[in-house]
């Protein structure tokens, strides 16, 4: 099979009717699913290079710094902006990195200054015809509640989770109990467990390649399986980091947010993500920044690289 045959995920059937990423996976399905790492990209040659944009649907929000900056500054208030991303080729392919809240959830939960992503998204040419993948980076309510509309909107689309995040967002009862139900989106839980089996929804098993220059990477500890998507473009590798750090901050000073399930596992992911890109070049999920400090594309919309 040729590389470029590699990036159609699993047109047949496969055992339990969801394609899955990952090693083991690879090793039994051979040639029906897309190869970890760059071994598709370095077959193709010279990797091509992808532009970068963070949509803003919401915010911005004042709220204390600790919970974007663990436990430091519960005097201090900061904006925080919602976003979502794009990630655009030379030849228009779109990659949806996020998808936000669906607007029953944003009303209900009074988030300002909202906007549907997929009208947000609209602004920058992002449609039915282009986007080809939506990453789920993982299964908060700010960033996977949208599934609806998106599955509407995007029909071309395949929409990529990891296995980790799937199995506890879906399966594992604990996602009811206080601490992390705050978070948690029933509705668009439903929406995966219906999706699982279809070929709309790719289960991802660890670090795989998206298609050349894009990587997933699994970086748990703010969630069980959150991953994020490292991205080949003009200033080399960058990084689209989500809610492994809220802030830029985040990244110089090796903190996160005050949201982390699991400590141990998300330092070890925060080291692992630094390795993949230049520090500048890692974007994190709520900094005001991304809107105030980049060039302005559309209204909402600004060009991260």
């Amino acid at each position: 099979m040729d590389a470029l045959n590699r990036r159609d995920f699993l047109k047949g059937s496969v055992k339990a009717g969801t394609a899955v990423l990952g090693m083991a996976a690879i090793a039994e399905l051979a040639s029906k699913s897309l190869s970890r790492g760059t071994a598709v990209a370095e077959a193709a040659g010279p990797l091509p290079e992808y532009k970068i944009y963070a949509c803003k649907y919401a915010g911005p929000v004042v709220r204390s710094k600790a919970l974007s900056q663990w436990n430091t500054g519960w005097d201090e208030q900061i904006p925080i902006n919602y976003y979502v991303w794009a990630v655009r080729g030379a030849n228009g392919e779109t990659t949806v990195v996020d998808i936000g809240p669906s607007t029953a959830t944003a009303a209900a939960r009074k988030v300002p200054g909202y906007v549907n992503p997929v009208e947000v998204l609209a602004r920058l040419g992002a449609n039915a015809n282009n986007v080809t993948k939506v990453v789920l980076t993982h299964a908060h309510w700010d960033h996977v509640g949208n599934l609806e509309a998106c599955l509407g909107a995007f029909p071309k689309a395949k929409f990529y989770i990891q296995k980790q995040e799937f199995d506890f967002y879906v399966k594992n009862p604990l996602v009811l109990r206080k601490p992390i139900a705050g978070l948690f989106d029933p509705p668009a839980s439903k929406v995966l467990d219906r999706m699982a089996g279809s070929d709309r929804l790719v289960i991802v098993e660890g670090d795989a390649n998206l298609s050349p220059g894009i990587d997933l990477i699994l970086a748990p500890g703010h969630t069980p399986g959150l991953q994020v998507v490292r991205v080949n473009t003009v200033k080399g590798p960058a990084v689209v980091g989500s809610d492994l750090a809220h802030l830029f901050q985040g990244y110089r000073d090796d903190t996160g947010s005050c949201f982390i399930i699991d400590m141990l596992a998300w330092i070890q992911s925060f080291d692992k993500v630094k390795s993949k890109a230049a520090i500048e070049l890692i974007f994190p999920g709520h900094d005001v920044q991304m809107s105030d400090n980049y060039p302005k594309v559309a209204e909402g919309i600004t060009q991260l690289v």
